[in-house]
């Protein structure tokens, strides 16, 4: 966020190397905070929200976690704000919203390896029924919503395929026999927690010890991918249905993604991806690049465009894409490994699932 100071909250990862192995660091320094605690944000997306967070949480009086810190800064000023994202918005009382939230209440199943984490159809329909309806009745904004992408296509988790062949490379067993240790299957996607524990059992393997397999939390097999896919169709269903309802104007991201992770885009005569260092996703494999979120910025624009019948000019693709640092020829691609380092990869834990963060190192003291 613009009125936040650098290094951001929390740091912002550097690409040191493409390698191999691919070096990630976060930034130096600790931000200050806010730049200006006079300006009012338009801004109001807090990371690691959920919906309900956005309906109801609230600046706390004495911020202790970080998750308590980040929404803080976003939401606490000026000095004194204690509006939720909702409340604010009505607050600022906008001719027009922009609106994409419930992404991380479907990466809980990314960060979990379990579909049941996700926020419950129910819940959620409910939750997003509220939303709307309060917007639409206390503000009389037109809605502009995106709906929620599929999560388990985003780098931020590793083929079980990848992670498999480089197992198999640093202790000199068979693929097939790494995927009996390790208990997993090419149709696997590994997170941040299953990293982990292949690091710790690649090590036991080469200390000639017997090396524990992946539990549940570290993976997400075929079974589980086809869950978190399910309820985010429902969740998208449930989303067009009340956009609908309010006379809003639905943006199709997750076609946009589905698109992107199918046949990529080319861009200055560049092949992207939706891969990790593909071009779109940044170095958490979560967040886009600039180049990705000119993208998604033109997705909301041709779609206003049409169903408007509003005449905003699309943003400039290709003259932002040759000043990435992380698009194509930038990071020089084709050193360019597939495999999310496991640094980079908990850092997108700690914005998913804030308990998982302990301490406020990476942000200022309140």
């Amino acid at each position: 966020m613009p009125l936040i100071a650098p290094p951001g909250a929390p740091a912002v990862l550097q690409l040191v190397s493409v390698g191999p192995p691919v070096v990630i660091q976060q930034a130096s320094g600790v931000t200050t905070g806010r730049d200006d605690h006079t300006v009012q944000p338009t801004d109001l997306a807090v990371p690691g929200h959920l919906l309900n967070d956005l309906i109801n949480t609230t600046p706390a009086n004495v911020p202790t976690t970080q998750e308590e810190l980040i929404t803080n800064m976003v939401l606490g000023y000026p000095v004194g704000n204690d509006k939720s994202q909702m409340n604010e918005a009505i607050q600022l009382n906008p001719t027009a919203l922009f609106l994409w939230i419930g992404n991380n209440d479907a990466l809980q199943a990314d960060d979990s390896g379990t579909p049941s984490s996700m926020t419950s159809l129910v819940t959620f329909t409910q939750q997003f029924q509220e939303l709307l309806n309060t917007l639409h009745a206390q503000t009389k904004a037109t809605l502009i919503v995106a709906n929620i992408p599929d999560v388990t296509t985003i780098p931020y988790l590793t083929p079980a395929a990848t992670i498999l062949a480089q197992a198999a490379t640093e202790t000199g067993l068979t693929q097939v026999q790494m995927a009996t240790a390790l208990g997993i299957q090419t149709g696997d996607l590994i997170n941040a927690s299953g990293q982990t524990q292949v690091q710790n059992a690649i090590i036991a393997i080469q200390q000639g010890e017997t090396p524990i397999p992946l539990t549940d939390a570290g993976f997400l097999d075929p079974t589980e991918i086809d869950a978190v896919q399910s309820t985010i169709g429902q969740y998208n269903a449930a989303i067009a249905q009340q956009v609908s309802a309010v006379g809003g104007v639905l943006v199709d991201i997750h076609s946009f993604f589905q698109n992107l992770a199918a046949n990529g885009i080319t861009i200055n005569n560049y092949k992207a991806t939706a891969t990790f260092l593909g071009g779109i996703f940044s170095l958490d494999g979560m967040h886009p690049t600039n180049t990705g979120y000119a993208l998604i910025a033109n997705e909301f624009i041709d779609t206003m465009n049409s169903s408007l019948k509003t005449t905003l000019a699309d943003v400039n693709v290709p003259a932002i894409a040759a000043v990435d640092p992380l698009f194509g020829s930038n990071i020089e691609p084709t050193k360019a490994a597939t495999l999310i380092p496991l640094s980079a990869a908990r850092q997108v834990d700690l914005l998913i699932t804030p308990q998982k963060n302990v301490g406020s190192a990476d942000l200022p003291v309140p």
